[in-house]
């Protein structure tokens, strides 16, 4: 019996099992991750030092190794005209924040969990039920295939946007943008010295592109789908599009790219709730994000915090459980009505392209409400 159990162990499902557990709570993690894989979502914002230190982590430097993290020294961006625009980041005040292998990260955090006694369950959920104040789940491992039999008092979602809990709980995502993303991993020259975000608007989308620590940079295209998987076909157009786009200064060649393309969905969804009896969700199954914010990993990291305090004080009242879910619930209301604010002003600043599909679409989409 596990007096919390987690499912997903991203960033998301390890900032609520680490928080739990510091409560003193029996806690397992639940995922079936391959750890090798990379993973998008490199950009932390010096904003995330705040949450680390909560999870009893003293910044990315308490987490990773010198060759796992950089500095990310400025955002640069050519949004609305051709001209690049730069934001230092000693005008931030909490700093420029970091680029990160992202797979790394995530073991990071994962190892941490451990480290308090977090018990790490390497499986999948095939069926999920509840009654009676507690959760039957079962479970199929990958190696050795077995299944096995898990019960929980509570349950935290972290599954990304599968929302594998929320799913089974009847529970519907909405779609409050339409777009995807093709991401490629090249290795970068010895003379790519950039260690800033770069991002720039085009008439079908737009692209982002960083270095990494170590010898990659991550490049991504975001459309609509038909223009994302055309370029997911070919390497070589994919790198064509990119420089006649002129996001960096030299040329990008496919013969670099260290894995097959990849295609990610990268809308905004939201489940329709987030909380009921005795399960909450958090990361990108309560709430997944623009990429363009670069907020991923930071919401990921408040909400698995956020979620697993309220889980704390169900457990501790469950006559106050509704309150305080509804409390968090709240709470990611409030962040998907800033989100949309931020994505109004971003998107509607695009205005030489208003004729296009793509920023018709993204201009469309924009939900204002709470």
């Amino acid at each position: 019996m596990y007096d919390l159990l987690v499912v997903g162990a991203g960033p998301a499902g390890s900032a609520a099992a680490i928080v739990a557990r510091l409560a003193g709570l029996r806690v397992g993690l639940l995922d079936d991750v391959d750890e090798r894989a990379l993973k998008v979502g490199e950009s932390l914002p010096g904003a995330v030092v705040r949450l680390l230190r909560r999870l009893g982590v003293d910044g990315p430097g308490a987490l990773l190794r010198p060759p796992e993290f950089e500095p990310c020294v400025a955002n640069v961006s050519a949004w609305g005209d051709e001209n690049w625009s730069h934001r230092d980041a000693l005008s931030n005040p909490e700093g420029g924040g970091w680029h990160v292998l992202r797979h790394h990260f995530d073991a990071s955090l994962r190892q941490r969990a451990a480290a308090l006694g977090v018990e790490r369950v390497h499986a999948r959920i095939t069926n999920a039920r509840s009654s009676e104040g507690s959760w039957q789940l079962s479970v199929q491992s990958a190696e050795p295939r077995m299944s096995h039999e898990l019960e929980a008092r509570f349950i935290v979602d972290a599954s990304g946007r599968r929302a594998v809990v929320c799913r089974r709980q009847g529970v519907r995502r909405q779609r409050l943008s339409e777009q995807f993303a093709v991401v490629g991993w090249l290795r970068h020259t010895e003379a790519d010295v950039d260690r800033t975000t770069r991002v720039k608007s085009v008439s079908n989308g737009w692209w982002y592109t960083a270095r990494l620590p170590g010898p990659l940079r991550v490049l991504a295209f975001h459309g609509l789908p038909r223009a994302v998987v055309q370029l997911a076909r070919s390497p070589a157009a994919f790198a064509d599009h990119c420089n006649r786009a002129g996001l960096l200064p030299y040329a990008v060649r496919a013969r670099d790219l260290v894995e097959p393309l990849r295609v990610s969905d990268a809308a905004v969804q939201s489940a329709e709730r987030v909380a009921g009896p005795s399960w909450l969700a958090v990361g990108d199954a309560a709430l997944a994000f623009d990429p363009l914010s670069s907020q991923g990993v930071l919401f990921a990291l408040y909400s698995g915090i956020r979620g697993a305090e309220a889980a704390l004080r169900c457990l501790a009242s469950s006559s106050r459980a509704p309150a305080h879910l509804d409390e968090y619930e709240r709470k990611v209301r409030e962040v998907r009505l800033a989100n949309q604010r931020a994505r109004q002003l971003f998107y509607s600043s695009e205005r030489r392209y208003l004729e296009e599909p793509y920023w018709q679409r993204q201009q469309q989409g924009i939900d204002p409400r709470p």
